[in-house]
């Protein structure tokens, strides 16, 4: 679970108990812009390792295995190699 996951459940519950304040909707916004971006990635990176097995290669299989353990802990995949 990232940060980004764990506040958004804070600012839910908040968001239940009373009206959020301006700061806390704008960062609401800001961690579901980034929780998207995640979730668009990790598709991706899902869709790419489907391609990898159905294509037999492990080598790429290994690479998109890295890239969503990076995106798993920091959010973000680094460079994708050429």
């Amino acid at each position: 679970m990232l940060a980004i996951h764990q506040r958004l459940a804070e600012l839910y519950t908040l968001s239940r108990q009373r009206p959020l304040t301006g700061d806390e909707e704008t960062e609401q916004r800001h961690c579901l812009q980034a929780n998207a971006m995640y979730c668009w990635e990790m598709a991706r990176l899902n869709n790419e390792a489907v391609l990898a097995a159905h294509t037999n290669d492990a080598r790429w299989q290994q690479e998109i295995s890295a890239q969503m353990y990076e995106v798993r802990v920091t959010g973000k995949a680094g460079k994708r190699p050429k």
